[in-house]
């Protein structure tokens, strides 16, 4: 096994050059952020869709995402992996907001926490974690895992305080390292979560607000009245209508952050089991190319996103861009495969839907009944989607993948029998499989890039994963919040980064 090293002192140096930053003054106006899903739970390790700017304000990960991408240390100072054993120096002088110590012994506890659950991804190849000594946790791996530091850039990294993982209470009293603390009393539920400084804050001079404020506005019309009246300073949204206003309006501003969303339906029944026509291979590709993904894109998405066949987006080192096509638009190509399959007449299933997908259903629902499919829209509660696609209350869902997402996911989320999204426990093809180990044989991406262009080309050929379009991270500000110097959006994420951030 490839051993691989990253040295200490590199991390600790880009960790120090973050630090250098200017300071603002501190305690210094209020900043407020509007989230376009429901709150469903402030425990980091069991948060499984939407909902990360809840998050952010009370919990640090051991790592984070720099601007172009690249790892950053934030609680961790350093790590080596080498195997199977990852070994990250912790950063000293850290507490949690309780006033508990920030350490191995704490850390390994939030591992082993995060692997029991089984909710975040990227834990699953996770074994174990211990304290080696006082700052330096030991992962021990199942398998060799290539993007194991990406995982602990997120919620797979982010940390809890020890004494309150075992509350019940945990899901709206958030106790971790941020920048922020929680304000309960100042919340309300169902409309508005308070963070007010927190006065255990390791790094003191990254702390630039009086107050921080998500806004729980999951009605787009809704979100952007309150950007235009400026209830808000910024939000996040979907390509749609009011993503396209904003972007015309003269005193608001549509930021196209790094990394983007692909939408995609996914076929969950694989097997037919509840609905026998997902069994056919010939009406999974029907289906994708029933899809008039341009059209779509105009008219729901407002040409703010691209058409899309694959799991990644043009430049990254996973894309393939032979693929580029491979179910491009054929609605009588589509209508044969039905006739040759064994469904000839037709079927019908049921899809979840939340309100920030309706239309893009409705569009499908379209598409599909062209070829003698009837796709019933249900609607689910805000924020719960991701958790009900991980049951077999539905045949099929419908979901985003974020792009900048390391490959090695696609098999954890969708494609092994124990996969997050294969709630009917689907057994993978062995050509599947042996390409999902063929890509974590290494860490360098040129190495690792044919294996998951074959595993995009399979998906297409298995026509389970059916992409739609891919578009940018989107988040709406105000005129002022554009002009912010300390406004730093997180790469591949609809949030800001608070270490630092000044009102307008």
């Amino acid at each position: 096994m490839k051993t691989w090293i990253t040295r200490s002192a590199f991390l600790a140096a880009m960790a120090l050059g973050l630090a250098g930053m200017p300071a603002w003054a501190q305690g210094s106006g209020t900043f407020k952020y509007a989230e376009q899903v429901k709150l469903i739970t402030m425990d980091p390790q069991k948060q499984s869709g939407s909902g990360v700017p809840f998050l952010r304000p009370a919990y640090e990960s051991l790592f984070e995402k720099g601007p172009k991408g690249e790892t950053v240390p934030l609680l961790a100072t350093g790590y080596e992996v080498d195997g199977l054993n990852v070994n990250i120096a912790l950063r000293k002088g850290v507490s949690f907001s309780n006033g508990e110590p920030f350490n191995a012994k704490a850390a390994a506890a939030n591992i082993n926490r995060g692997v029991k659950l089984g909710i975040v991804e990227g834990l699953k190849t996770v074994d174990s974690a211990e304290a080696v000594d006082e700052f330096t946790l030991r992962i021990k791996l199942k398998e060799f895992d290539p993007a194991i530091i990406n995982t602990l850039c997120y919620t797979g990294g982010m940390m809890i305080a020890p004494a309150v993982m075992d509350d019940p209470a945990l899901d709206r009293n958030p106790v971790g390292t941020g920048p922020y603390v929680h304000s309960k009393g100042e919340s309300r539920e169902g409309e508005v979560q308070v963070y007010t400084p927190n006065p255990t804050y390791w790094d003191k001079d990254k702390i630039g607000l009086a107050r921080y404020e998500v806004w729980e506005i999951p009605d787009d019309t809704a979100r952007l009245n309150a950007l235009k009246t400026g209830q808000i300073d910024a939000g996040n949204w979907l390509s749609n209508p009011q993503a396209a206003i904003i972007d015309r309006t003269p005193d608001l501003k549509l930021i196209r952050v790094n990394g983007g969303l692909n939408y995609h339906v996914v076929i969950s029944d694989r097997e037919g089991t509840v609905v026998p026509a997902f069994a056919d291979p010939l009406v999974r590709k029907a289906m994708a190319l029933s899809i008039d993904r341009e059209g779509f894109n105009k008219a729901i998405q407002f040409g703010l996103a691209a058409k899309s066949f694959q799991p990644y987006g043009p430049g990254d080192w996973a894309y393939d861009p032979s693929l580029e096509g491979v179910y491009e638009y054929d609605v009588e190509k589509a209508k044969a495969l039905m006739a040759q399959s064994k469904f000839p007449d037709g079927f019908t299933f049921d899809m979840p839907s939340i309100p920030v997908y309706q239309s893009r259903l409705e569009a499908l629902a379209g598409f599909f009944k062209e070829i003698g499919i009837t796709m019933n829209i249900v609607p689910v509660e805000p924020g719960t989607l991701a958790r009900r696609s991980r049951t077999t209350d539905f045949p099929a869902t419908n979901l985003v993948w974020n792009t900048t997402t390391d490959p090695k996911f696609l098999a954890l989320r969708y494609v092994y029998e124990d996969a997050n999204y294969n709630p009917f426990k689907t057994k993978p093809s062995e050509t599947m499989l042996a390409l999902a180990k063929e890509g974590l044989t290494s860490v360098e991406p040129e190495v690792r890039a044919p294996a998951y262009r074959k595993m995009a080309a399979q998906l297409a050929e298995e026509a389970f994963l059916i992409f739609v379009t891919n578009a940018p991270i989107l988040i709406g500000v105000s005129e002022n919040t554009a002009g912010n110097p300390t406004v730093v959006y997180r790469y591949g994420e609809d949030s800001i980064n608070l270490r630092g951030l000044k009102a307008n």
